[in-house]
């Protein structure tokens, strides 16, 4: 790089105003603050990168960032995150050509690339840019059926879930331990330091706590979202493995207790596998291409459509 493609010129954001011309991009598509773009880079450092599309004055027209997450089968895997073209510059194919510009710039150094779409009609056109669906979750939404009642606020009553639970705040080094652990058996992503503290800052709870919390001494394990409304979702939820080896429904216990802990009728919760596409893959072996093809469920883990 660069590639000349008409007069849009693809590179790497390699000074402050092709930053700052992706930063306000991001902002604009996204509606996300600009602190929260420098802070995503400033986390990753030198595992971060941001690829552009220039028109012929210099203006970003189309941005997408790439970071090194974590490893994978023992090589290293990098999210390409934030695709943005200008609301004036789509149907130009920008985004596309970003895609394998990264893409390709993470399989020359014999990494994995990584990209997650935000709906599941962009499964087809990252298809068409060399990924392959891999990594699954399901989406639940513990309690509810009426069967599954939990909290009632009027008479502040539990129904099903009389025991008490207790939640203990982790750091994130804590808390990837723990994940390791529950998901020894599971082909997933070993998240590194940088992606545990971004989740770590995603997952903050209301009253400013960590919201990356062990369930009843180790029964579980979850990562809180705690929204700006006050909403409460689970973004992860692991089970003990001897407890989900009992039970197929321990999962949906543990959301529901969770819930119940924060007197909440509903809990939204994602667990590992499922029909649900969280991540599509470049540059896999061929052994783990043959796995997939044999419906061996992988996960990686957090939101990053």
């Amino acid at each position: 790089m660069p590639i000349m493609e008409k007069e849009f010129r693809l590179k790497i954001a390699d000074n402050n105003d092709e930053y700052e011309g992706l930063r306000t991009l991001w902002c604009e598509v996204f509606s996300d603050e600009p602190a929260f773009v420098d802070a995503m880079y400033a986390n990753f450092g030198e595992d971060i990168e941001g690829y552009i599309a220039v028109d012929e004055e210099g203006t970003v027209s189309s941005a997408l960032t790439c970071f090194k997450c974590g490893l994978f089968e023992g090589r290293d895997v990098y999210t390409s995150y934030a695709i943005c073209t200008s609301e004036d510059k789509r149907g130009l194919g920008l985004a596309g050509r970003l895609v394998e510009a990264a893409r390709d710039d993470v399989l020359s150094r014999g990494g994995i690339s990584l990209i997650s779409p935000a709906e599941p009609s962009l499964e087809n056109f990252y298809g068409a840019h060399g990924y392959v669906p891999l990594f699954y979750v399901d989406k639940r939404v513990a309690g509810e059926d009426e069967e599954d009642f939990i909290f009632d606020a009027e008479d502040n009553e539990y129904e099903k879930f009389e025991a008490k639970t207790v939640l203990k705040a982790l750091r994130w080094d804590e808390y990837n331990e723990y994940r390791e652990r529950f998901l020894e058996d599971v082909p997933h992503v070993k998240l590194n330091e940088h992606m545990m503290r971004l989740v770590q800052a995603e997952s903050a709870m209301p009253n400013g706590e960590s919201g990356l919390l062990l369930v009843n001494g180790g029964d579980a394990m979850c990562a809180m979202n705690a929204g700006d409304d006050g909403a409460l979702e689970i973004e992860e939820l692991l089970v003990n493995p001897l407890l989900s080896s009992i039970s197929s429904e321990i999962a949906d216990e543990m959301a529901c207790r969770i819930a119940a802990h924060f007197e909440r009728p509903h809990m939204k919760y994602r667990v590992p596998g499922g029909a649900y596409c969280q991540s599509m893959a470049a540059g896999l072996a061929d052994e783990m291409m043959d796995k997939i093809q044999s419906g061996e469920p992988a996960y990686y883990g957090f939101p990053v459509e």
